[in-house]
C-alpha cells in the first residue's frame, strides 16, 4: 500500500526522471531532409541526422533519386513528405513519399499542370497540398489520402497578365502558396504580378474559391517572394525579391484580407539597388524575430519585431557562410539556423541567440552539391 508520505517522498524522483525524459528528447538525433536543384552529382533528396544540442548534421545520404526536388514539405509527425520537382512543362511533378528509419519510400506522383513547380505546402489539417508554379504561373491543389498518396489535381489556377519589370515580370510566376494556420485561407505569392492572391480552402476536398477581394496589391515591380504568418496571427511578412523588401501587412483572419501596414529594406542603405534579391523568409516560434536570406549580398538580415506594431527593424547582417542563399530554416529548439548556399554547395549552420535574435559566424560548414531547401523530421 502506498501512504501519503511514500507517495509525497517518491514526487522529487518522478520529477527527475520526467526532466531526464525531456532532456533526452531534446538531445536525441532527430533527421533532416535536404531538396536538391538537381544537376552536377545530386541526384534528388538528401537526408542526415541531426543533433541539436550540437548542431552537427551526420553523414549526408541519398534518400530518394528524383528530379531536382527544390522544395520539400514533412506531415505533422514526419509520417509523409512531398516534394516538388522543379523541371520543364510536361515533366514538372509532385511526389509523394512515406517516411523510414532512414530513407523514403515512393508512393506516387502527380503532374503539377505547371512547369518550374517551386512550392510545396500542406494544409494543418494534413489532408491536402498545395502547389505554386513558378514557369507556369498558376496554383494546383491535391488531396492526401489516407495511405499519404496525393489525389489527381482537385484545382488548377491559371494566372495572366505581367508586371512593370519586363526582365523578371514579363508573365505570372507563382513562387509560394501557404496556408493560413487556422486553414481557412490559401495565401499564393505571384512574383511576375505583384500580388498576393487569397483563397477559400475548402477542407474536406481541397477545392480553392477566389476570396472576396481576391488579391492584395504590392508595390510595382517589388516581386512577392515568399510570406511568413506571426505567430499571433495579427501580421503577415512578405518578402519581395526584386528589391530586396519585407512588406509588414495586417492579416484580417475572419475575412481573409491583406492591409499594407509598413515596409523596409532587407540590405545596407549603400548597397547597388536592384542588384541583391531576397530569397527565404520565416518569423521565430516566439514572434520576437524574422530573418530573411539576401542573395547575392550574401547574408542573412535579422529583423527585431515591435510587439505592439508588428513592424520591423534591421538588428544585424549575418554572413551566410556562403553564396546565393535559397533558403533557411530554423530547427524545432530555435538555437540554430540552417542556411542551404545553392551557388556555393554549401548546408552551413549558425547559431542563433534566443534572447537578442542575433546570429553567429558559420559554426558548421557541409557540401552538398546545389541544396534548395532543409525541412526537419
Amino acid at each position: 500500500m502506498t501512504t501519503r508520505r511514500r507517495f509525497i517522498l517518491g514526487v522529487p524522483s518522478v520529477a527527475v526522471a520526467l526532466h531526464s525524459m525531456r532532456m533526452d528528447a531534446a538531445s536525441a538525433p532527430h533527421r533532416l531532409y535536404f531538396g536538391t536543384n538537381g544537376g552536377g552529382s545530386s541526384k534528388g533528396i538528401y537526408t542526415a541526422t541531426w543533433d541539436s544540442s550540437t548542431g552537427v548534421i551526420g553523414p549526408i545520404a541519398l534518400a530518394a533519386e528524383v528530379g531536382s526536388p527544390t522544395f520539400l514539405a514533412l506531415s505533422h509527425r514526419a509520417r509523409f513528405l512531398y516534394a516538388v520537382s522543379e523541371l520543364p512543362e510536361g515533366n514538372a511533378a509532385v511526389t509523394a513519399y512515406a517516411v523510414t528509419k532512414d530513407a523514403l519510400r515512393k508512393l506516387n506522383s502527380q503532374t503539377t499542370m505547371g512547369n518550374g513547380a517551386t512550392f510545396v505546402s500542406i494544409h494543418p489539417n494534413g489532408r491536402s497540398v498545395y502547389v505554386a508554379n513558378y514557369g507556369g504561373g498558376s496554383v494546383t491543389s491535391y488531396k492526401i489520402e489516407a495511405n499519404g498518396e496525393l489525389s489527381e489535381p482537385v484545382s488548377h489556377i491559371q494566372y495572366e497578365g505581367s508586371g512593370p519589370n519586363h526582365d523578371r515580370q514579363s508573365r505570372p510566376h507563382a513562387h509560394s502558396a501557404v496556408v493560413s494556420p487556422d486553414g481557412r485561407f490559401l495565401l499564393v505569392n505571384d512574383l511576375g504580378l505583384d500580388r498576393i492572391v487569397v483563397y477559400r480552402v475548402d477542407k474536406a476536398t481541397a477545392k480553392l474559391t477566389p476570396n472576396d477581394p481576391p488579391f492584395w496589391k504590392a508595390r510595382p515591380a517589388t516581386g512577392p517572394r515568399h510570406i511568413a504568418f506571426h505567430p499571433k496571427g495579427h501580421w503577415v511578412y512578405n518578402v519581395n525579391e526584386l528589391d530586396s523588401t519585407v512588406d509588414v501587412l495586417r492579416w484580417d483572419a475572419k475575412r481573409g484580407v491583406l492591409t499594407t501596414q509598413s515596409h523596409l529594406s532587407t540590405l545596407p542603405p549603400d548597397f547597388p539597388p536592384n542588384t541583391a534579391f531576397a530569397g527565404e523568409i520565416l518569423a521565430s516560434a516566439d514572434g520576437r524575430f524574422v530573418y530573411v536570406g539576401n542573395r547575392r549580398h550574401e547574408s542573412i538580415a535579422v529583423l527585431s519585431v515591435d510587439p505592439k506594431s508588428g513592424d520591423l527593424s534591421l538588428i544585424q547582417l549575418a554572413p551566410n557562410g556562403g553564396t546565393n542563399t535559397r533558403h533557411i530554416a530554423l530547427e524545432p529548439t530555435g538555437k540554430w539556423l540552417v542556411v542551404s548556399n545553392q551557388d556555393s554547395g554549401t548546408v552551413v549552420v549558425l547559431s542563433r541567440d534566443a534572447k537578442t535574435g542575433k546570429l553567429s559566424p558559420p559554426v558548421h560548414i557541409y557540401p552538398l552539391d546545389r541544396p534548395m531547401c532543409a525541412v526537419f523530421g
